[in-house]
């Protein structure tokens, strides 16, 4: 990674590079790569830090999600006060029965329905 001109000092420091890797995510798509061999820039002043974020950054990446379009019959005014609304959703075609996430509501009053995007 080149020196940031603010950080001259950077050339003089050992780099450490720290990793993750999910065992199961790789098993289950091998071809899933971006082609990059650059690791993603962080900064930290301990290796131990920089693993720790490695590791949490892993932890969001390797759990697999699911993304749904579902349309409810009906209007539904969630209470978006009380924090994100989510959703059981359950669907035997799809295989899915797990809570998810609204990230999109669209609410039509013409047709009585509401949209949800969700995520889980």
């Amino acid at each position: 990674m080149p020196a940031d001109p603010a950080d001259i000092a950077a050339a003089s420091r050992d780099a450490v590079v720290a990793s993750w890797e999910g065992a199961a995510v790789a098993a289950r798509y091998p071809n899933a790569r971006d082609g990059l061999v650059a690791p993603a820039r962080g900064f930290c002043d301990a290796a131990a830090d920089a693993q720790a974020i490695v590791n949490a950054r892993g932890a969001l990446i390797g759990v697999e999600r699911r993304r749904f379009a579902v349309e409810a019959m009906g209007i539904i005014w969630p209470d978006l006060s009380a924090g994100v609304p989510s959703l059981r959703i359950v669907d035997g075609e799809q295989a899915v029965d797990s809570v998810h996430l609204a990230a999109r509501i669209e609410i039509d009053l013409d047709a009585e329905a509401t949209s949800f995007e969700t995520f889980g």
